[in-house]
């Protein structure tokens, strides 16, 4: 089978954690897999967008298309990467939009039919732009998609038009062949907008890279690990912590990851007198995460509003225990065996859960806590329900 991958979202040289959880899983079905040729369509993405906000970054962005090579064809861990680049704005200024993505992905997708032979079916991830053009495609070349949603929230505000998803949107999910959420709370939301509901398959974590281990700190250390936005709930966070007002001596917060409210929040953790207790550890380059986990006790992020939430399957991959907010996401992974859930906002709660895990967290077994883990969420659980979703769908519709 020849699966050609049109993802949204992907990791760049000066964005490396975006879309990291649609190579992952590409990674995963190339490596497990063996039946499937693995191609992804790539042009850019993030290093490619000319910001309508930060008209000064768009001569850097022009200089790296002048530098890149046109069709080019490339493998990463078993993955074939075919990329052109293509600079693209924002529909809001004139000529942009989702037309310069379609161009390349036409091209890509040339491309990989040329390289490897025909594509037997496209896999789109998140429905704007992904799905969007993989319906065109998809009508071009009388194959079927699968189309793959990861929003959070779904969809995004950007993406409505009086509070329904844009018409291509709407395309995306109703011409699939199959479409997928990554939690349940994310395929009743998808349904709700009437287009068919989605079966449930998880993200992927590479179960060889996170593994159990022991924290070498003599302090109870609690981990977190995000961009830091309001979406994850970091200020909930310290408000718990002053609330607790835990020793010092006995009890270290880390907080991993950068983003627009970091300086805030740090001020914030100053003005509630907190900062002898939380560590900023900035951001985080991916190959020190799993050590980062392991170096922990108990995992914590009280967010806003989860899809999924790579962050939690990566700590209980970890044999960590996790509390998590009942916020979409996490009521999929969290259970009695492997954490709690509170609240969105309930700081009282989440204090008294931190307070209660801080003198528990030994309770919870790390064996099961990655067992639970294998049963869900590695790479070969995920891979086989893919493998079966393809299979069924090639068949129904071939």
């Amino acid at each position: 089978m020849n699966l050609f991958l049109i993802p949204s979202w992907y990791p760049t040289p000066s964005s490396l954690l975006s879309g990291v959880f649609t190579q992952e899983h590409a990674q995963a079905l190339a490596a497990l897999a063996p039946d499937i040729t693995v191609v992804a369509s790539l042009w850019g993405h993030a290093d490619a967008v000319l910001p309508a906000r930060s008209p000064w970054r768009w001569p850097q962005r022009m200089l790296w298309r002048l530098r890149q090579k046109s069709d080019e064809v490339r493998q990463n861990q078993g993955v074939h990467d075919v990329f052109n680049a293509k600079i693209h704005w924002s529909g809001r200024l004139p000529f942009g939009g989702v037309r310069q993505l379609i161009a390349v992905n036409r091209r890509n997708f040339d491309l990989a039919q040329q390289r490897f032979g025909k594509m037997d079916l496209i896999h789109a991830h998140v429905s704007y732009p992904g799905g969007y053009i993989a319906s065109l495609l998809a009508q071009e070349h009388h194959i079927p998609y699968v189309l793959t949603e990861h929003m959070s929230p779904f969809p995004f505000a950007s993406l409505q038009r009086a509070g329904q998803p844009l018409p291509e949107i709407a395309q995306a999910f109703q011409q699939a062949a199959a479409s997928i959420a990554v939690s349940p709370s994310l395929a009743d939301r998808i349904a709700s907008f009437g287009y068919p509901r989605p079966v449930v398959i998880p993200n992927v974590v590479d179960e060889r890279v996170f593994v159990p281990g022991e924290s070498s700190s003599s302090k109870t250390v609690f981990f977190t690990l995000c961009g830091i936005s309001e979406q994850k709930g970091i200020d909930h966070l310290l408000d718990a912590i002053a609330l607790w007002n835990p020793p010092a001596d006995r009890f270290e917060f880390r907080i991993g990851g950068d983003g627009p409210q970091r300086t805030a929040y740090q001020a914030k953790a100053q003005a509630l007198g907190l900062n002898d207790r939380v560590r900023w550890l900035g951001a985080v380059d991916r190959v020190q995460v799993p050590a980062l986990f392991r170096d922990c006790h108990i995992f914590v992020m009280p967010s806003r509003h989860e899809t999924f939430g790579v962050v939690y399957a990566e700590a209980i991959a970890s044999g960590k225990p996790i509390i998590a907010t009942r916020c979409g996401g996490p009521e999929f992974i969290v259970n009695a065996i492997n954490g709690q859930l509170v609240d969105v906002g309930d700081v009282p709660a989440l204090a008294r859960v931190m307070q209660d895990m801080a003198a528990n967290w030994h309770r919870y077994n790390p064996q099961a806590i990655r067992q639970d883990f294998e049963g869900r969420f590695s790479r070969q659980a995920v891979v086989q329900q893919l493998r079966a979703l393809y299979h069924q769908t090639l068949k129904q519709t071939g």
